[in-house]
C-alpha cells in the first residue's frame, strides 16, 4: 500500500511541477506529456521525470531538438519519449 501513496504522490509532483515551468513551450509540452503518460509511469519513471524537471527549460528544449547532446546524467529513454511526444503534438 505505501508503494502505491508513494507513487501517486510523485504522480501529483510531477504534475505540480511540470505546471510551473518558466517557458509557457515547455510547460504545455510537459503537461500534454503526463496527460498521456502519466499512468503508465512506474517509481523510476517518475523520478527521472522529476531529475528532468530540475533541468532548465532552454537545456530541455535544446536536448529535444538534438542541438545539445543530452548528458549521460540524463534518462535517456525518458528523454527520447518526451522529444517524441513533442516533435508529434507541436
Amino acid at each position: 500500500m505505501d508503494g502505491d501513496v508513494n507513487l501517486v504522490a510523485a504522480r501529483r509532483r510531477l504534475v505540480f511541477l511540470a505546471g510551473r515551468r518558466s517557458m509557457a513551450e515547455m510547460e504545455r509540452i510537459l503537461e500534454r506529456f503526463l496527460e498521456r503518460e502519466l499512468a503508465g509511469l512506474d517509481d523510476r519513471a517518475c523520478a527521472g521525470f522529476l531529475e528532468l524537471l530540475e533541468e532548465s527549460d532552454a537545456d530541455l528544449l535544446d536536448w529535444m531538438g538534438g542541438i545539445k547532446p543530452i548528458p549521460e546524467r540524463i534518462d535517456r529513454s525518458l528523454m527520447a519519449r518526451l522529444g517524441a511526444h513533442a516533435r508529434e503534438h507541436s
